[in-house]
């Protein structure tokens, strides 16, 4: 039995052990409990990207709406677990790891330009090498979410995670998004 796993966390499949969130910013992921069982392992981020843009599709076949998951000109998505690391994750307070950024490209213009900017549908992770951790046991759930830093009026502007649901519906729609991981378990 190999000691290294790959855990490919997608939010539109029809497995059973997916929960979607309710407003589709994240999803969850329930572990089979042989991944639990195997103790401490060094997790790798291998990849992970996120559509930004949720399009509406008309009778006809053709895109006839286009909504965000973030607000406009929002320069980064931040894709965050709950896998408890060994150390410490200043930017969440130690409470959950950043498994990866994404950079968006704008999408409004600026005041006094010509309207019709570029914009981004998909992005994915910015590393170059894979981000690397030790968990000392993985979670019988492991959440993923989808968020963006917005900086607030108040104390020390400091900013904070807002869940990157900027689609305002109902019954919002699953936007995809992918997380690979790879597990190397160190106790087998």
């Amino acid at each position: 039995m190999s000691n290294i796993k790959i855990l490919r966390l997608n939010n539109c499949s029809a497995n059973p052990n997916i929960k979607q969130d309710l407003d589709r910013s994240g999803f969850s992921f329930i572990l089979n409990q042989d991944f639990i069982n195997n103790g401490r392992c060094l997790i790798e981020v291998i990849s992970g990207w996120s559509n930004i843009t949720h399009q509406g599709i008309d009778v006809s076949g053709d895109v006839n709406t286009t909504s965000r998951i973030v607000p406009n000109n929002v320069p980064n998505l931040i894709i965050r677990s709950n896998i408890v690391i060994e150390g410490e994750d200043i930017l969440t307070g130690g409470n959950s790891l950043i498994l990866g950024t994404m950079c968006l490209t704008n999408t409004t213009p600026a005041s006094g330009t010509i309207a019709g900017s570029t914009s981004t549908n998909c992005a994915s992770f910015n590393q170059n090498q894979s981000l690397s951790f030790i968990c000392e046991k993985l979670p019988s759930q492991i959440k993923i979410d989808r968020l963006y830093l917005s900086h607030t009026t108040g104390v020390n502007d400091i900013p904070v995670f807002l869940p990157a649901n900027n689609i305002s519906l109902l019954s919002p729609p699953i936007v995809p998004m992918e997380v690979v991981l790879r597990l190397t378990f160190l106790d087998m």
